[in-house]
């Protein structure tokens, strides 16, 4: 279906379609060879299994017990019983925690799905979703205000990023872009934010996008972090016009609060 929602389990038992999370073990499953079933992740004692021993048209996990009800196999995007009964989203409604059941086999793209093995699994969200991994809006643009005292927004001067008064120019916006990881000038949409020198610098500057780790940042709890740990900070804690921004370790302060 259009969402590629993944199913997951629960309260332990039922089973459903919710939007896809990378490493997330109620979403994920695998085929046990020895009992010939497939069981959760989250729950090693339970398969897949037809409800009432088979009398029931809903599907859940359940202890594994082999018997035909918990045998399914998976062939052309469908996943079915031996005696026919084909895994599908129920009412063919694609929304959130919708319900998964069992049908005779009609074609639909609610009983079509794609496996996808979690070490190969990569999330791409769309404009307006949030990336958990880096904590911000996909092409949604935001302003940067310091957490000191002035409030003073992340600008650009030549390149090298700074912090200044308000004006509502578009060098005091960014974007996410979900393609390359980074955080896009909205002026300069070619160049990203980046540590100078190819990460052999402290100072903050927009560089064409490249990818690579030191332009990679993600917002968490008030900090952007860089994937090497560096924290992007005001400099000498000098909350003043044009006070240049650039990155450090960690140190909890204001400067570096966002």
């Amino acid at each position: 279906m259009s969402s590629g929602r993944a199913i997951e389990v629960t309260g332990g038992r039922n089973l459903v379609i919710r939007t896809v999370q990378k490493d997330r073990d109620v979403q994920q499953f695998y085929f046990d060879g020895v009992t010939k079933t497939i069981k959760s992740v989250k729950y090693n004692d339970r398969s897949f299994d037809i409800q009432n021993a088979g009398r029931s048209s809903n599907l859940q996990i359940w202890k594994t017990n082999a018997r035909w009800f918990q045998l399914f196999r998976y062939q052309n995007s469908y996943i079915f019983n031996e005696r026919g009964k084909h895994v599908e989203v129920q009412s063919n409604r694609d929304v959130e925690n919708q319900n998964v059941a069992l049908g005779n086999k009609n074609g639909g793209l609610n009983q079509q799905w794609e496996v996808v093995y979690a070490d190969e699994l990569v999330i791409e969200y769309k404009k307006g979703e949030l990336n958990p991994d880096f904590g911000l809006y996909v092409e949604r643009e935001f302003s940067v205000l310091t957490k000191m005292q002035s409030g003073r927004y992340m600008d650009v001067i030549n390149h090298s990023v700074v912090i200044k008064t308000r004006n509502g120019n578009s060098s005091q916006k960014w974007y996410f872009d979900q393609k390359t990881k980074t955080v896009k000038s909205v002026m300069n949409k070619n160049k990203s934010w980046n540590i100078h020198n190819n990460g052999q610098n402290r100072d903050l500057s927009i560089h064409k996008t490249s990818g690579q780790w030191f332009q990679l940042f993600r917002y968490e709890n008030e900090f952007f972090i860089n994937q090497r740990g560096l924290v992007l900070t005001v400099e000498n804690n000098r909350d003043v016009e044009g006070g240049n921004v650039i990155t450090w370790k960690r140190a909890g302060g204001r400067n570096q609060r966002w």
